[in-house]
């Protein structure tokens, strides 16, 4: 298997059809609420987190932020239905989120995303000397 992904969304459905489509390629961890997303960071470093913006708990770019000091060399994704781009311009400009996705997703958008992903964190190994 190659990369691991962490997507946190409090939509059931949403976290079973990701877990459906792409859980025989990549390892896939999901969490609904924020006690089993602190859980499984705790527990597992993933290579990708993908976070829903509007979360009963916390706010997708909080969350992020958190995750962002907590696993810094993940490559961190933004899904919303409801917030524009420019909403999160220093999350993006600052490195705290990679990506930003309208949700609901579609297989398209999560390819190009993984294709993403995976060229950013080939190219902070190369930068690091791996």
């Amino acid at each position: 298997m190659g990369l691991s992904i962490f997507y946190f969304d409090d939509e059931p459905q949403c976290l079973r059809l990701f877990s459906e489509a792409y859980g025989t390629a990549y390892e896939v961890h999901t969490a609904q609420t924020l006690a089993e997303a602190r859980r499984a960071l705790t527990a597992h470093r993933p290579d990708i987190i993908i976070c829903d913006q509007n979360m009963p708990e916390i706010r997708g770019v909080e969350f992020l932020a958190d995750v962002a000091a907590l696993c810094p060399s993940s490559f961190r994704v933004l899904l919303t239905g409801t917030m524009m781009v420019g909403d999160a311009l220093r999350e993006l400009g600052s490195g705290t989120i990679h990506l930003f996705l309208p949700k609901p997703w579609t297989e398209s958008s999560i390819h190009q995303m993984l294709a993403r992903a995976a060229l950013h964190l080939q190219s902070r190994l190369r930068a690091a000397g791996r």
